[in-house]
């Protein structure tokens, strides 16, 4: 069956809204996240970005994370996670093909990016616009992208421009999964290198665990 629209079931993944920055800057003591959103200059970026387009994103079981306008409902664009690129195959069923209503095909029910995403503003030393690391810390919006039962993983991207427009938009920082058959951890850096890390599990005294 050819559809007009594909879209895999969002099932366990929470909507998302992203607009302008909103962290607060008034604060009580110097303990409080917005005493150092202040002394960070954080009310220069909520100004920077106070007209950022509000953007609704969630995962779906077709391995995606999606970004909605909220707007028009329409998608703005969709995000494959390196990991789980592997799970697409399967998706597959070819002995659906026209068994359904008749004549409609059919796919596989799988996992893919079934967890919720989570935002926050981070001054760190991240991304600049071009995809290139900065020189020094600036503030970010960013998007953490766990798979759920998609998988023992997450990615996480920086949507502080999140739409794709004059060569800038949403950036893969990295992404992170956890091979626990193998004992392996993989990472995909912001170029696209995979790098992987053996470890060994087991248990420890709590008497040692200074």
């Amino acid at each position: 069956e050819l559809r007009d629209h594909v879209l895999g079931d969002i099932y366990h993944s929470q909507l998302i809204e992203i607009g302008a920055p909103d962290g607060t800057v008034q604060f009580t003591d110097n303990n409080q996240e917005a005493y150092f959103r202040t002394i960070n200059n954080y009310q220069a970026f909520k100004n920077a970005q106070k007209d950022r387009r509000n953007v609704l994103y969630a995962g779906s079981n077709s391995g995606l994370l999606h970004a909605f306008s909220s707007e028009t409902g329409n998608e703005e664009w969709a995000f494959l996670p390196p990991f789980l690129m592997g799970k697409l195959p399967t998706l597959i069923n070819s002995r659906l093909d026209g068994a359904v209503d008749g004549f409609k095909g059919g796919t596989n029910a799988v996992f893919g990016v079934d967890g919720s995403p989570v935002v926050h503003d981070v001054f760190m030393k991240g991304l600049t616009p071009e995809g290139d690391v900065e020189g020094s810390a600036s503030w970010h919006t960013i998007l953490f992208v766990p798979f759920g039962r998609g998988g023992s993983g997450f990615s996480v991207l920086d949507v502080t421009n999140p739409i794709v427009k004059n060569g800038t938009g949403p950036l893969h920082m990295f992404t992170v999964y956890n091979d626990y058959i193998n004992n392996t951890i993989y990472i995909t850096d912001y170029e696209g290198k995979t790098e992987s890390y053996p470890y060994t599990s087991g248990s420890a005294e709590i008497g040692n665990s200074l």
